[in-house]
């Protein structure tokens, strides 16, 4: 018994002890994100008819309005 004790004192540590501990990876600094997006600030309400008018021929174009139309009927009406 006393040998079997003294065996595994006097063994290498690569058998017995690191085969124990996991090490985990060591601490980084800050990571940066990947999966998040921006999203723009909401646009203001058109305030005038014209102000409309100019968002509407703005979004037929494929551009972004300057403001936002409260009313979809906007579209629909024609010069």
């Amino acid at each position: 018994m006393i040998s079997l004790l003294m065996a595994l004192m006097l063994s290498p540590a690569d058998s017995i002890g690191d085969s124990r501990f996991i090490l985990r990876d060591p601490l980084q600094g800050a990571t940066p994100v990947t999966d998040k997006d921006l999203r723009p600030a909401r646009q203001p309400y058109c305030r005038t008819e014209a102000d409309v008018q100019r968002a509407v021929a703005q979004v037929r174009n494929g551009e972004p309005g300057d403001c936002f139309v409260k009313d979809a009927a906007a579209f629909n009406r024609r010069r």
